[in-house]
């Protein structure tokens, strides 16, 4: 959920903007993808729409086994924030012991807690993917859980999956039981629901971008070994969101699918899937069916609710019926007028002993006690965190446990949200949940305890203390870059997405996004980064499509160049040995500089060596501002790129060695200016020789992408931002 925080005044830190609501009319998505989706894609999957999974795992694995790791046994630290919980796609308890719980993240795996979400246990760490669409654990034996890999709530900024993986021990081991390359499984798998009269009967639903990577329902009659996609719906790509067998009645299930026309909708059979009938006696016209949750009544079954999305991000609808699908009544009313984004959040759930209480996750949550004659929205993303209305916006799935009655489980944007008095009140259960997806990550130069970054819907955070409890919260929605004054830890600039920049000094905050910059240029950026001048703090640069620079703190602005080639600025360097070269990186694989601080540019300097892709990253020598590393996004090519003229001319250093994944961040310590840190979406790596070999460092890092990287000097350590399992810190000199 991301909403543009508009009070552009000075103000202190402890309110400094957080998320705002927009008072402007929401306008239409014409997508099946959140703008993070493109910034991804930029990044790990252009020009198609889907990253190349199994070549990540596949380099990955090649990585480990060729690479020789760099002698050292010491190992990565979490460093939180484990206050702070990322984004969460679904959640299953243990049939009769409700406070044992097994939550997914949508990049950071597994996780389980056996007291309710207080504390928590991370169960994944090396499987081949830790992005994650759904779970289902076996009530006739609960220590089988199955995980569906790949998220699919329509926002493809994280890595599809494999699969299906499976424990039969509660978590302690899983094995990958279906593949998707094997078994043509969906990649990105959104609902996995287990027949309760047969535990070898699975069904899964998911979501796919290209005729090569389908969506759709698939059935397995084996226990998950053997799969059949089914094709009532359509042989092609078409979208399976929800699956819900009936509790008493063998046989029958309901499901709902979009495929882009009249068979759209809510379907049911009631011979075990030899047949399927469309429901549509008082549903609108299927075509106007989006994305769509279904849920039945544990206590009466013929109850059904229905919440459903209109296809451009509005609710259309809450439906009822009371037999089985036969006829559908909208209980919705004007109740959700105000809703939005629900192709993303799309959830419901009944109570287990009464029909009539039901309870839908959009952006906020909504509750009826009396079977949708009325609703009460029972929690405000924007009130202050700790109010019992309080729980973070983004909903992906509900649980109510047959076990506690009353209780509800609710994974959403921010980690975990839970009731215990059926969705009154709203307390959340996110310590030591450390998924949090972050975009990019500083660490203050005089201390080593200021640190964090911009996160996906957790704003900026930060910790002061070097603690990983403690991280609080800069900027709401998306948070941008942020960088550290290298001479004064107190002041600093954060941001957040769409080119909405502010300035900390001290206990101020001050909105400082260039005044002249248009609406549309600041929208037409998704992150913009940003870099201070090494030796004069109060000079900053920023850019879009152009270059910005201020020399007075933010306070005034400069455009310093035209367009650069057109698409947006995603890499900057001043070096630090001269501070008048600045380096730019382009999305388009463009590269620039300017001789005199900003005052004139380069023509495109990026010569036929660097692959045309986005750069990422431009690092400079300490010692020598001619010297200049750049790492490049997508797949196939060399990643990793050394000038020893200051760009005239580029030398691959990469030559293979590296892994073939998008490249993120590059690190040179000024105390060792031959080594040279590398991080991507394999790992973290270093050369001790300029570029010359390369040793792997990962270690004890989970299986995500490393999107950041920091080397401190006062400390002799490397902090690393990942995207799905937080922060991590290792010492290395």
């Amino acid at each position: 959920m991301k909403k543009k925080a508009t009070d552009k005044s000075a103000k202190t830190a402890a309110s400094a903007p957080l998320k705002q609501i927009k008072k402007a009319n929401r306008k239409p998505r014409h997508s099946n993808h959140k703008t993070r989706s493109i910034w991804f894609q930029a990044r790990s999957s252009w020009p198609v729409r889907e990253a190349p999974i199994h070549k990540l795992v596949q380099q990955r694995a090649i990585a480990r086994k060729t690479l020789a790791p760099q002698p050292g046994e010491t190992q990565w630290e979490s460093v939180g924030p484990t206050n702070v919980g990322g984004r969460m796609t679904s959640i299953v308890c243990h049939p009769s012991r409700p406070d044992t719980i097994w939550i997914g993240a949508a990049g950071g795996g597994v996780w389980k807690s056996a007291d309710a979400g207080r504390t928590w246990r991370a169960l994944w760490h090396d499987q081949d993917v830790l992005s994650v669409g759904s779970l289902a654990v076996d009530p006739k034996d609960p220590k089988t859980v199955y995980c569906g890999t790949g998220e699919a709530n329509l926002s493809a900024d994280a890595y599809p999956g494999v699969g299906i993986y499976r424990t039969k021990n509660g978590g302690r081991k899983w094995v990958l039981l279906a593949s998707s390359a094997k078994t043509g499984i969906p990649r990105r798998i959104g609902v996995i629901a287990l027949d309760p009269f047969d535990s070898k009967h699975l069904v899964i639903g998911g979501v796919g971008y290209s005729e090569d990577e389908r969506g759709g329902m698939s059935t397995s009659r084996d226990g998950g070994v053997s799969w059949t996609r089914e094709s009532f719906i359509s042989p092609f790509n078409y979208w399976c969101h929800s699956i819900a067998f009936h509790p008493t009645q063998r046989g029958t299930i309901y499901a709902t699918f979009t495929a882009r026309g009249v068979k759209n909708g809510i379907w049911k059979t009631t011979d075990d899937g030899k047949t399927w009938t469309q429901l549509t006696k008082g549903l609108p016209m299927p075509a106007r069916l989006g994305r769509t949750t279904v849920a039945i009544a544990p206590s009466s079954p013929d109850v059904v609710y229905a919440y459903a999305d209109d296809g451009n991000e509005a609710v259309l609808g809450v439906f009822r019926s009371a037999n089985g699908g036969a006829n559908w009544t909208d209980v919705s009313g004007t109740h959700f007028q105000k809703e939005g984004q629900s192709s993303y959040n799309n959830t419901i759930a009944v109570h287990p002993t009464s029909p009539n209480h039901v309870i839908c996750g959009g952006v906020d949550l909504h509750l009826s006690t009396d079977g949708g004659k009325n609703w009460r929205k029972v929690t405000r993303w924007n009130a202050d965190r700790g109010n019992s209305d309080y729980a973070h916006a983004d909903h992906h799935n509900l649980l109510m446990p047959a076990a506690a009655p009353g209780r509800i489980y609710d994974p959403n944007d921010g980690g975990l949200d839970v009731s215990e008095d059926g969705g009154l009140r709203w307390t959340n259960r996110s310590n030591g949940l450390a998924a949090t997806m972050y975009y990019d990550l500083d660490v203050a130069a005089t201390s080593g305890k200021f640190f964090g970054g911009g996160t996906q819907d957790n704003g900026t955070v930060v910790t002061e203390t070097g603690g990983s409890d403690d991280h609080t919260e800069k900027l709401g929605g998306d948070g941008g870059w942020m960088v550290y004054d290298p001479t004064d830890e107190t002041h600093l600039y954060a941001s957040y997405y769409n080119f909405n920049i502010f300035r900390f000094h001290g206990k101020s905050a001050r909105y400082v996004t260039p005044a002249s910059a248009s609406d549309a240029e600041r929208e037409s950026v998704w992150m913009v980064y940003i870099l201070m001048d090494p030796s004069n703090p109060n000079t900053v640069f920023t850019g879009t499509h152009r270059v910005w620079r201020t020399q007075n703190d933010g306070l005034s602005w400069k455009a310093v160049s035209g367009t650069l080639d057109g698409s947006d600025i995603t890499a900057i360097e001043i070096a630090p040995k001269n501070t008048k070269r600045i380096y730019i990186g382009t999305e388009n694989g463009g590269f620039f500089r300017s001789l005199d601080g900003g005052e004139t540019w380069s023509p495109n300097l990026a010569s036929a060596t660097l692959p045309g892709v986005t750069i990422t990253r431009i690092e400079s020598s300490p010692v020598n501002a001619d010297v200049i590393f750049a790492t490049v996004a997508n797949f196939g090519h060399s990643h990793v790129f050394r000038s020893n003229d200051g760009g005239l001319n580029w030398a691959d250093v990469d030559s293979g060695v590296l892994p073939d994944v998008p490249h993120h961040a590059l690190a040179i310590p000024g105390d060792a200016p031959n080594s040279v840190y590398a991080a991507n979406d394999a790992g973290v790596f270093v050369s001790p020789d300029l570029g010359t070999t390369w040793r792997d460092i990962s270690r004890n890092l989970p299986n995500v992408p490393v999107v950041d990287l920091v080397y401190h000097e006062k400390d002799g350590a490397l902090t690393a931002a990942t995207y799905g399992r937080s922060l991590w810190r290792l010492k290395v000199r």
